[in-house]
């Protein structure tokens, strides 16, 4: 989310700063035109304290383009990676599609569109800096009939985040997914459209999931509220992913063996001594 109370020439800065001074996660770059990504760059290189031959080097940022149209993609591609220097970020290129506005109605035409905006943005971040490293985006999903809003709390984006991950390995790249709902309170319409998009990214298999917390009424405002409730939803999306152990301790055979008794054989042995002591 951007600072909408600062003026759009200088609230990159200021978010800047405040991402430099106030965390230790990764520098999220906006990648809205060349000039406001040569300032996060300098930013990061003096918060760093390293020249410029090693932000040309290692990649210090990462970014995510989200064009909206065909041209749009070309153009913010361009004016976002059109040096190695701007290139030696992570960039995610992620085609904003949304079936019945600006790509086909269906699902399959949507995804082709979206599919085919993201190759062109790696190819060409590729062609000016071979190797750059770069993630496969995917946001596509249905709009309102009535009102044309995205509607990124139905089925069909569930689906289409599901095939964005599928596609993304066919290609070997990581995948960027979304945790996204169109609520506009922290409601149980909130939570379950969370759980959907989420349920969608995870299963496609998501790498770099971004909006994973805070998110509402379509990206028009964060909530603070809605960060609680979504990270224990990360919480137990990161608990479900654990594998199971299986070993001799976690097979527990001894509280298997033996014979019958009055009393659960899980209390009998050694590693239930917990529940021994509160024994009647």
């Amino acid at each position: 989310m951007e600072p909408v109370d600062l003026h759009h020439g200088v609230r990159h800065l200021w978010a800047t700063f405040d991402a430099l001074t106030l965390m230790d996660k990764a520098v999220h770059c906006y990648s809205l035109g060349r000039q406001r990504n040569i300032d996060v760059l300098e930013m990061v290189r003096i918060a760093r304290g390293v020249d410029e031959a090693t932000i040309d080097r290692e990649p210090s940022v990462f970014t995510s383009s989200t064009p909206a149209r065909r041209c749009a993609s070309m153009r913010r591609c361009s004016r976002g990676s059109w040096s190695s220097r701007h290139t030696t970020r992570s960039c995610g290129i992620t085609p904003f599609t949304l079936a019945g506005a600006m790509a086909p109605v269906t699902l399959a035409g949507a995804l082709a569109e979206q599919n085919g905006r993201g190759i062109a943005g790696m190819v060409l971040t590729q062609a000016v800096n071979p190797g750059a490293p770069v993630i496969y985006g995917g946001f596509t999903s249905n709009v309102d009939m009535q009102s044309g809003a995205p509607r990124v709390r139905d089925p069909e984006y569930m689906r289409t985040a599901m095939i964005g991950g599928q596609l993304a390995r066919r290609y070997g790249v990581p995948y960027r997914s979304s945790n996204v709902n169109a609520a506009n309170a922290l409601d149980a319409q909130a939570a379950y459209e969370s759980v959907f998009s989420l349920w969608g990214a995870i299963q496609g298999g998501v790498n770099l999931l971004m909006h994973g917390a805070g998110w509402m009424e379509g990206g028009l405002h964060a909530s603070y509220e809605k960060m609680i409730l979504d990270a224990e939803l990360l919480g137990m999306v990161a608990a479900f992913l654990e594998p199971v152990v299986v070993d001799d301790e976690t097979l527990a055979f001894s509280a298997h063996a033996g014979g019958r008794s009055r009393r659960p054989l899980l209390r009998r042995r050694a590693h239930a001594v917990a529940l021994q002591d509160r024994l009647p």
